[in-house]
């Protein structure tokens, strides 16, 4: 839908117009609920195209991310106690 004042695309939610602040007229208002009460019977959340296009749900396990911050603080360590030591043995 656009803004019948500016011609400026509807935002999906309010009913406002973002660019000239123009209220929408009952017709566009009626519209707007319409979409939002069949965007809440459906509840479907995609956040990959992957997602939306694969036959099963893809089941992602997070715990692995937290094991991977682990092993970056470690190689961090790790090579900061490399450069300490090549800074040390320059010097004599």
């Amino acid at each position: 839908m656009y803004c019948k004042k500016c011609g400026a695309a509807l935002p999906s939610t309010g009913f406002v117009c973002r660019s000239c602040g123009a209220m929408m007229d009952e017709e566009q208002i009626k519209t707007q609920k319409r979409f939002m009460e069949e965007k809440e019977k459906t509840k479907i959340e995609v956040n990959l195209l992957s997602d939306r296009y694969s036959r099963e749900p893809i089941q992602r396990d997070y715990k692995k991310q937290k094991e991977n911050k682990y092993l970056g603080a470690i190689l961090i360590v790790l090579v900061v106690l490399i450069l300490v030591i090549v800074a040390i043995l320059k010097v004599m």
